[in-house]
């Protein structure tokens, strides 16, 4: 008698159990995949409604913003004229729209409004602006812009980045439409594929909700009231109107004189729901959103995360170290392609060693502030002693690090003055 074998298709991984089927095609858990969802923009509207999801969107944005940028490699009085510019074109305000729409909707447009006498389907040479001919700085919605894919640029002017569209469609309020040169327009994209920055967390935020609305609606069940009344069936069949009226009639009684009036032959009783796990389940409900929203639980939801000696410290630590890469991968590119412009409509020339640098978005508390300065002050003491720095140099540090701010160009020139004559 020759002994038969069955064949099983093996699913996944080198293991397989043949008596529990697993990681065979048998196991139920290996045909589990996962689908490509597509959220359409009414749906996005909707969850931004939601305060959770307005959260998520707006708050890196408000981080990224919210410190500021300052100038080096240029003096101050045209830092202060820049700042000026930037005031004058409403240049924060309009990046803060533009950020938003772009982790709102994938994408977003800034549009540069020039008076240098040529139409929007012509190429801006930004190289050649001159002196007050940038008008405006305006936001459009990714809806209201469409790639023209019947012309692209060629690769030397994209970095070698391919098929990159020489000329935009606009659509304006009114319907009609424009055409638009890709020098006048600058793209922002959340990434490679420009999708929403709700769209992988969609399902874990309509869990979240509806576990909140879940417990929401059984406090209104926590108390019930059973009343157990004779012949009930036969009296619905033959006279519905009054068992529906007899009980209204109780539980107005009820409601206002917080007292129940019953037959003898009824018989009462009243039943609490306990809401025992609720707690623990919606925190972890809620703990699993922040995750997923990539934000420490102490922003998103006002709370310190439980544990032993969990301030929620590390957390805000790491997230600002987050929005400070976001600032320099995302918000910098923009600032460097901005800036020159705006220097160019004020001066009518490019800056020369302008350099821009984040203000800190994380800031220490005083003891600490205090214990830094007090051992660069020991430092500094000891590489003057030994005539390693200067006391320029030194002030220089000083305000780039906002020690002191009011350390202006003429005092540090003075300081380089001395000891230039201390010297000889």
């Amino acid at each position: 008698m020759t002994e038969q074998t069955t064949q099983v298709d093996v699913i996944d991984g080198a293991y397989v159990n043949f008596v529990s089927n697993l990681n065979t095609d048998r196991d139920k858990a290996s045909h589990g995949t996962f689908q490509k969802i597509s959220v359409p923009d009414d749906q996005i509207e909707a969850v931004y409604q939601d305060w959770l999801a307005k959260k998520i969107i707006n708050r890196p944005v408000q981080d990224m913003l919210r410190a500021g940028w300052y100038f080096t490699g240029i003096d101050e009085d045209q830092s202060l004229t820049l700042q000026a510019e930037m005031a004058r074109v409403k240049l924060v305000d309009r990046l803060y729209k533009a950020l938003i729409w772009m982790r709102k909707y994938g994408k977003s447009f800034l549009l540069l409004g020039m008076a240098d006498g040529k139409s929007l389907d012509q190429p801006l040479d930004l190289s050649v602006l001159s002196r007050g001919q940038l008008q405006f700085i305006t936001v459009l919605k990714h809806s209201e812009v469409s790639a023209l894919t019947h012309e692209y640029l060629p690769l030397e002017l994209t970095a070698g980045e391919p098929f990159q569209p020489k000329y935009y469609e606009y659509k304006q309020r009114n319907n009609s439409k424009i055409k638009v040169h890709s020098s006048r327009l600058i793209k922002l994209a959340n990434g490679e594929e420009e999708e929403s920055a709700l769209l992988p967390i969609y399902y874990t935020l309509r869990n979240f909700a509806s576990i909140n609305a879940g417990v929401a609606s059984l406090v209104h069940e926590a108390k019930i009231d059973v009343i157990k009344f004779p012949g009930l069936m036969d009296a619905i069949k033959t006279r519905a109107k009054d068992v529906l009226e007899r009980f209204g009639a109780a539980a107005l009684m009820k409601s206002l004189n917080g007292m129940l009036v019953i037959d003898a032959n009824e018989q009462y009783e009243s039943k609490s729901y306990t809401f025992g796990g609720l707690p623990e389940l919606m925190r972890e409900f809620s703990q699993q959103t922040a995750g997923a929203a990539d934000m420490p639980y102490t922003i998103l939801f006002g709370q310190t995360t439980s544990g032993l000696n969990n301030s929620g410290e590390f957390d805000l630590r790491s997230y600002y170290d987050r929005v400070n890469t976001e600032q320099n991968w995302m918000l910098r590119p923009l600032l460097d392609l901005l800036m020159p412009v705006l220097y160019r409509n004020i001066y009518g020339q490019a800056p020369s060693g302008m350099k821009i640098l984040f203000n800190a978005l994380w800031q220490l508390d005083a003891k600490t502030r205090s214990e830094i300065e007090k051992n660069n002050k020991e430092r500094d003491e000891a590489y003057l002693e030994r005539g390693i720095i200067t006391d320029a140099q030194v002030a220089k540090q000083l305000r780039e690090d906002k020690v002191y701010d009011f350390l202006t160009d003429e005092h540090i020139k003075a300081l380089e003055l001395t000891n230039e004559d201390s010297s000889d």
